[in-house]
């Protein structure tokens, strides 16, 4: 089956198919047509629920903070599962805080338990402060040693039975969550309730809120659509070679460089790499491939800088990355298709074909929502009422 495996074989595709030799005028195209694709809801845009770092632990005020990556909430539940997550850490002897060097995979909160070598037994969090590297926790006991290595966080708060009720939350508005939240003492705790409970939630600033509430520590698992990166946008510098040699320098700047490596695997013509001195150096520049020789070695120009030295290098980094893949193109790559055809044609002002192209990307897209809309892909049912008791059912009993 063909397959569109990269952002530069999309516009290779895109070129061949319209003639046109603009690589630019094809990568705004391109952007212009991601703008139209961003609701798109497709499988490999779901997040795993059950995974740690999509389990968010409630505040003080019985909230989860959105997580940065959602582009649409599917469904949320409360199962009462114990969650723990590791992070290093240092501190000294006595003292009730502690200073993280990584960051933890799962956000850690007030009231969590903390352990580790050095951490007093019990001890909890009193203050979480920021919860990535270089942040300050204060815990509510002093330190019984010199604190380091691995500190482990675990969930202590009012976790839901194991054998139930268990609650699943349906979203509703924000004005109607304020509301709801104004009489919600007004009744008590749920009586002779299913195995289930019926829920809802809401977007309050940039938090989630529940409905019944949920106490600090409360474990809500997160089911969404995640947002997904644009193509050509910028990403993280990834080590290539963890040790590598400067073979050979040609030129007094540029120079032509030849660099032996443990793997050139995922390296191309015009990557570019950096590197930290040893024997040898790349006189802080940056080298740009012009030929991947064999397996292990490629050349390059390095035209800024102090010039390379021969000898060995450490931390061979790839840099100025630009995002080549993402779900949507992966498993939906007509909708690129279509859509950057569609922008292409507009800025050409050809309307007929514009038009055409626009009516492709539709049926796609209508496809996919029909998928939907089915419960094939997001699953479950549409109703407003409730699958798991009869709707004359009372949750609760009014005072």
């Amino acid at each position: 089956m063909f397959v569109i495996p990269t952002a530069d074989d999309l516009i290779t595709f895109i070129k061949d198919f319209t003639g046109s030799t603009n690589t630019e005028e094809v990568k705004k195209c391109i952007f212009l047509a991601e703008l139209s694709m961003r609701n798109i809801e497709l499988p490999a845009l779901r997040c795993d629920p059950y995974a740690i770092e999509n389990i968010g632990v409630a505040d003080e005020f019985g909230r989860i903070p959105i997580p940065g990556d959602m582009n649409k909430p599917i469904l949320f539940f409360k199962q009462g599962r114990q969650v723990s997550t590791t992070a290093t850490a240092t501190g000294t002897n006595g003292q009730f805080t502690i200073l993280l060097t990584s960051t933890p995979a799962q956000t850690i909160s007030n009231n969590m338990a903390v352990s580790g070598t050095g951490i007093a037994t019990g001890a909890t969090i009193s203050n979480v402060g920021t919860g990535i590297s270089g942040g300050t926790i204060t815990l509510d006991l002093a330190n019984t040693g010199t604190v380091s290595g691995t500190i482990t966080f675990s969930t202590t708060g009012n976790q839901s039975s194991q054998t139930g009720p268990w609650i699943v939350y349906d979203r509703i508005g924000d004005r109607d969550i304020i509301a709801q939240s104004m009489i919600a003492q007004l009744y008590l705790q749920p009586v002779n309730v299913p195995a289930v409970i019926r829920g809802k939630f809401s977007e309050v600033g940039q938090k989630y809120q529940f409905l019944p509430y949920i106490a600090e520590g409360d474990l809500i698992n997160l089911y969404y659509y995640k947002a997904w990166p644009l193509l050509f946008s910028p990403a993280d510098d990834q080590v290539i070679s963890v040790t590598g040699e400067v073979l050979t320098i040609v030129g007094a700047g540029p120079w032509t460089t030849t660099v032996e490596l443990l793997t050139t695997d995922g390296l191309n013509v015009g990557d570019t790499l950096i590197a930290t001195d040893d024997t040898g150096s790349f006189g802080d520049g940056t080298l740009t491939i012009t030929s991947v020789d064999s397996s292990t070695q490629v050349t390059g120009t390095i035209v800024n800088g102090s010039g390379p030295s021969t000898g060995l290098v450490e931390d061979i980094t790839e840099t100025n990355i630009t995002v080549q893949n993402n779900a949507v193109l992966s498993t939906w790559a007509e909708g690129y298709v279509y859509s950057t055809l569609r922008e292409y044609f507009i800025k050409r002002h050809n309307d007929q074909d514009a038009a055409v192209y626009q009516s492709k990307f539709d049926a796609a897209w209508d496809q996919v929502t029909d998928q939907n809309n089915k419960g094939k892909w997001s699953g479950g049912h549409t109703r407003l009422t409730s699958v798991w008791q009869p709707r004359q059912y009372r949750q609760y009993n009014i005072k």
